[in-house]
């Protein structure tokens, strides 16, 4: 006789107790039966298994398997029955949203529905478990692309070794001029798992902005402009506050950075924000 019911206990009858199992799988035929469980209340990586042969007078244990602890990689460290440590490496957080710039001078008009931020927030991503309550915390490293586009009468101008705000020629048809900004990026993320298809998520990412560029594109007289440079003084190093909320591995982001996006003493003075879709996160 075999009784399943509630934290892994064999006792010198045939009585197994397994509290709250996550998955149970039974299999019969004509000669054996075999039972499966994984998961209990105490530990959710327990697995137990046994197999029982059917012969003509008795039911005979053939095979019968038990583990309490599940090594994976990195690594599963097991403080007591309660508590489970648990790190892993991942990788995800491809993101594609819109960008505006805040704060900015009068004459500055970002336009959001034409500016745009492409990241992949985690290329490489180290996460750790402290407790068996869904919460982690995420060390991500990454890549990010910031769009800054005025479609407006203004435009980024390079003067000299400054970068100023200005208007198109007479008569130009304008395209835009846009701020682009390319940033390595370092994340520090609080994450909770709400529930098995819900997870939030919040912490600041470091920015460390690698390069940063000028366009500008009109059509004057028949003939098409393009004014680029390459040198237009960014802040090296900026900090985004980052929220997010994620079902299954879709969610909606939002970031805010209160760090001026160029030098203050070469360019104009504003900050950022975005938002959009993140996958695989």
């Amino acid at each position: 006789m075999m009784a399943v019911a509630a934290h892994a206990e064999l006792t010198n009858d045939t009585t197994i107790i397994i509290n709250n199992p996550e998955q149970i799988k039974i299999k019969q035929s004509d000669k054996s039966l075999s039972v499966e469980v994984k998961g209990s209340k105490a530990n959710p990586d327990y697995l137990y298994s046994t197999t029982l042969s059917c012969g003509e007078d008795a039911l005979v244990v053939t095979e019968e398997k038990s583990r309490e602890f599940n090594f994976n990689f990195p690594f599963v460290k097991n403080k007591d029955s309660h508590q489970r440590y648990k790190s892993e490496i991942q990788m995800g957080g491809f993101g594609f949203g819109m960008v505006n710039a805040l704060n900015t001078p009068s004459d500055m008009k970002v336009d959001m529905g034409a500016s745009y931020e492409f990241m992949i927030s985690n290329l490489l991503a180290w996460q750790y478990r402290p407790w068996n309550n869904g919460t982690a915390f995420s060390l991500g490293f990454g890549l990010d692309w910031k769009n800054y586009r005025m479609t407006g009468k203004t435009q980024f101008i390079k003067s000299n070794n400054d970068l100023i705000l200005g208007n198109y020629p007479d008569n130009a048809d304008i395209k835009f001029s846009r701020i682009k900004v390319f940033s390595l990026t370092a994340s520090f993320t609080f994450v909770q798992q709400i529930n098995h298809d819900i997870k939030i998520g919040v912490g600041p990412v470091i920015n460390f902005n690698t390069h940063a560029s000028l366009k500008t594109r009109y059509e004057l007289n028949g003939d098409n402009v393009k004014i680029m440079d390459e040198n237009i003084h960014q802040t090296p190093v900026t900090v985004d506050f980052m929220g997010s909320i994620s079902f299954k591995s879709i969610g909606l982001y939002f970031k805010y950075s209160p760090s001026n996006v160029l030098k203050t003493d070469f360019g104009p003075k504003f900050s950022s924000m975005s938002t959009g879709l993140i996958f695989c996160y």
